[in-house]
């Protein structure tokens, strides 16, 4: 029997309402000339992601909608993998980031799930302050 590989899977709340986090998403397209964005997060590793956000066709039969953006995480080392952020919101309920990707080396996988969670922090902190700037609430 083959091993099965367990992809990095790492989730976490955003606490903004539906017109802040539209804004936030917008803001964060726009203060993105390049398309993409780096963090880099010190010794934990990097993220880079596409600021673009697109629809996925809801397939979980709840009333939710989803929202989908690529880019790649990297260990440390340097390991990178391609990576991929869901943007879920359902109705009174808080927004969920959701980062997952596969992990193609059993060796970096702590690694890959150590900087993943500092990489879905690091974009919620931009999604918040974004969306709760003074002109988001007014």
């Amino acid at each position: 029997m083959a091993a099965v590989r367990e992809g990095v899977r790492v989730s976490r709340r955003l606490p903004l309402e539906s017109v802040a986090l539209r804004v936030a998403l917008l803001f964060l397209a726009v203060d993105t000339l390049s398309g993409s964005r780096r963090w880099t997060l010190g010794p934990l590793g990097a993220i880079e992601l596409v600021t673009e956000f697109v629809p996925v066709p809801d397939t979980s039969g709840y009333d939710t909608r989803s929202f989908s953006a690529h880019g790649r995480l990297c260990a440390p080392d340097g390991f990178c993998v391609d990576a991929e952020i869901l943007l879920t919101t359902r109705e009174g309920s808080d927004p969920r980031l959701t980062l997952r990707t596969s992990a193609e080396s059993e060796t970096h996988r702590e690694e890959l799930t150590i900087a993943a969670r500092a990489g879905l922090d690091e974009l919620a902190e931009e999604l918040l302050f974004f969306g709760t700037r003074q002109h988001a609430v007014n």
